[in-house]
């Protein structure tokens, strides 16, 4: 399913305030938004803030949490977000459709067997026990056409189901266990850390961790700007870069830092802070790592036309 560039730009945008016209004076002060999630995939950003290195670089940063990537890559499109935090997916698709957003720094990695984030989650007596299983089915995604709904998709037809028969709905990463539980959905595709809550709940069972049974390594989603906005401030773009990677080195440095920040951004259970499945997180950008989703977001009809790697990087970013 594509999506048109007129869609693109009216899809209502929520969680997003207006700079309004005081942003490029607010700017040249060094202040700015950045739209994130509240998931331990961003735990380099909670990093960062915690340990003070966005003031570091000059940047005084006003953190936004948001739904999704593909509501932070609206309002980095109308300019009231400055740096986003979105699934690749998404970012693939406002490429498309003309957007001049380039992936800034390393990001969040999905590994097959060390550093699986994610998990279907089905009722614990449901009758599903396989994809072909979920076909008839209600499964929630926390949005449509992203990283969950291209790779659960890619779940179902890699093993023995036909994905085409499977209805997909929205529904927030934090209203899926109480959704689950209630029997409004068969299924949730969902993320950590609220895959871990959602699997230890008596009622409720793992049917899979499907990403990395589609892809053995994978960028999830990554840090973004608009290009043309790089080109004007390109000293405070590498300054949020840097931020970022010192972000990276932190949370590899201070274990007990990293929990602490991701209790407290991602509102995680301090009785799962050990129990959650956590990515690989990066400093360096693999053409390979995106390039396969790429591939894989044309195949499945998400974008019109197929894409190289580069085309999505910014030279901000370090190369693996």
């Amino acid at each position: 399913m594509t999506i048109s560039r007129r869609n693109f730009l009216t899809k209502v945008t929520v969680g997003v305030a207006s700079l309004t016209l005081g942003r490029d004076f607010a700017w040249a002060q060094t202040k700015g938004k950045l739209g994130y999630m509240k998931i331990v995939d961003n735990a380099a950003m909670f990093m960062a803030m915690e340990k003070g290195f966005f003031k570091a670089e000059g940047i005084d940063l006003e953190t936004v949490p948001m739904a999704g990537g593909a509501v932070i890559v609206q309002g980095v499109t109308s300019g009231d977000l400055q740096f986003g935090w979105t699934n690749v997916i998404s970012l693939y698709q406002a490429h498309v459709e003309g957007f001049d957003f380039k992936l800034i720094a390393g990001g969040a990695t999905n590994l097959r067997g060390s550093n699986e984030t994610h998990a279907i989650v089905v009722g614990k007596d449901s009758p599903i026990k396989s994809a072909k299983d979920l076909e008839g089915k209600t499964v929630a995604v926390n949005t449509l056409n992203n990283i969950v709904h291209l790779m659960a998709l890619a779940w179902v037809d890699k093993n023995g189901g036909n994905s085409s028969k499977v209805k997909f709905v929205e529904i927030p990463f934090p209203q899926m266990e109480p959704a689950i539980v209630a029997g409004k959905v068969d299924a949730i595709s969902v993320q950590e850390p609220f895959a871990a809550v959602a699997a230890r709940r008596p009622e409720t069972r793992v049917l899979a961790n499907p990403w990395g049974d589609v892809l053995p390594r994978f960028l999830i989603a990554s840090w973004f700007a608009s290009d043309k906005w790089i080109l004007k401030n390109r000293a405070v773009a590498e300054g949020f870069v840097r931020a970022i990677n010192k972000g990276v080195d932190a949370l590899r440095a201070d274990k007990d830092g990293a929990r602490a920040a991701m209790i407290k951004w991602a509102g995680l259970n301090p009785d799962f802070a050990g129990k959650i499945g956590l990515p690989q997180f990066d400093k360096a950008i693999s053409e390979k790592d995106v390039q396969v989703t790429m591939d894989l977001t044309y195949k499945y009809k998400m974008i019109a036309k197929p894409l190289k790697a580069k085309d999505v990087l910014s030279d901000l970013a370090k190369k693996a």
